[in-house]
């Protein structure tokens, strides 16, 4: 799936789900996700660069997801349904974590 810079993590992952097969507490993960307004700017101190293939919010919030998608870490993304919706790497994981300019 290619990634637009305006794209919403959590309203992406939501249409992988129908609502006749998720349980109802997906369902409050993912209305709670969505509604959540978070700048790059107030959480990073900057926007992402234009070249980078997801935003840092958009990298974010698929780590939030790892726990729903039992996805035990950056490894193991690779190998998950999560990565099917998503084309990126363990890599860009790893980078964003290994970010020193914020905790």
């Amino acid at each position: 799936m290619p990634s637009d810079k305006s794209t919403n993590i959590f309203s992406e992952i939501g249409k992988f789900f129908n609502e006749n097969d998720s349980t109802r507490a997906m369902n409050a993960i993912m209305d709670t996700a969505k509604a959540l307004r978070l700048s790059e700017k107030r959480l990073f101190g900057s926007d992402s660069k234009c070249n980078c293939k997801l935003t840092q919010l958009q990298v974010l919030g698929l780590l939030m997801m790892f726990p729903c998608f039992m996805v035990r870490n950056a490894y193991n993304y690779g190998k998950s349904s999560l990565s099917s919706l998503f084309d990126c790497r363990k890599d860009v994981f790893y980078r964003f974590i290994s970010n020193e300019s914020y905790d």
